[in-house]
């Protein structure tokens, strides 16, 4: 893991960025700030790091090497994405000193979605949780075997508790390749959906990311009540598998290849990210909703507004 070598010397050269003598009180505040983001950034690290650890081990006895090395490269290509965000923030910070001369050049990898820009994200048929004029749409790219979205799974709920009728929950699907089990569930949560099962079915999924068998699958399905003869027609159903296929290519094209990925009104935030940050950018989305209400559009047309000069791929 070499970023977390080289994470130290990133936040130090960070208050380099200042060019001029700020205030005591404002370099205070921001020391304050890189303090407590150093300490969440080495808690995120230290995660990353016993989960890679538990992913090898699994992975040796379950899975053929070339799988677990592909896995561990997507944890680490999450690990940057987050580390790229928390680098964002603090670069905010800086940026916010009073008279700062020297502004910070945001932290984007090539072929990565821009957390500044805005990317064109149709929500097609996929499902959704929420009103379809809330201001703010959240779409979540997911896979039922990957322990980062499952960790998420609390902070999505409570985003749409807080938020209710303001926010849209969409779900779509990204059954990554070294996880054998990732698309046998996802056409679960599909053919759940034929019966209007569908949050209940992806729900069910998440309690056990580890425990994916056929013999589970159809246990949740009887739990559900959903009629068992229609269901195991479903999951062979090749209409349902070419739709997951479909989201996955759309979150390949913007850039989303790892999961979980979330795109905010359009706007990228990656990884397994603390509550802090989904209400970060949410909240400022939410305030550019309500000024376009505002000035005259309908609340059933922001999403479709702002998609309008939306980037196709990053």
């Amino acid at each position: 893991m070499p970023f977390v070598r080289t994470a130290p010397v990133l936040f130090g050269s960070l208050l380099l960025l200042v060019a001029c003598r700020p205030k005591q009180s404002e370099l205070d505040a921001i020391n304050a700030k890189l303090d407590t983001l150093a300490v969440q950034q080495q808690q995120l690290l230290d995660n990353l790091s016993t989960q890679w650890a538990a992913e090898r081990q699994a992975a040796d006895q379950e899975q053929a090497p070339s799988n677990s090395a592909a896995e561990r490269l997507i944890r680490i290509e999450q690990g940057l994405d987050t580390l790229a965000a928390d680098l964002g923030r603090i670069e905010d910070s800086v940026s916010a000193v009073k008279n700062a001369r020297a502004e910070p050049t945001p932290l984007v990898r090539p072929g990565r979605p821009d957390p500044a820009a805005r990317y064109r994200v149709e929500i097609g048929k996929s499902h959704e949780r929420g009103r379809s004029d809330a201001l703010v749409t959240l779409v979540m790219w997911t896979d039922y075997q990957c322990p980062f979205c499952k960790r998420v799974q609390p902070t999505i709920e409570k985003v749409r508790q807080h938020y209710g009728n303001d926010i849209r929950i969409v779900m779509k699907h990204n059954p990554l390749p070294m996880h054998n089990r990732a698309m046998p569930a996802a056409m679960a949560a599909e053919a759940a959906g034929k019966q209007g099962k569908f949050w209940k079915m992806h729900e069910k999924l998440y309690q056990d990311h580890r425990a994916l068998s056929d013999e589970t699958i159809e246990r949740y399905a009887r739990e559900l009540g959903l009629n068992m003869k229609t269901f195991k027609r479903d999951l062979q159903d090749t209409a349902l598998e070419d739709r997951i296929k479909q989201e996955q290519l759309q979150g390949s094209t913007l850039g989303a290849r790892g999961t979980p990925a979330f795109f905010i009104n359009g706007r990228f935030l990656s990884g397994a990210q603390p509550l802090t940050a989904f209400e970060a950018l949410i909240d400022e989305e939410l305030a550019h909703a309500k000024a376009l209400v505002k000035k005259g559009t309908k609340k059933r047309n922001v999403y479709k507004t702002l998609m309008k000069g939306a980037k196709t791929k990053p």
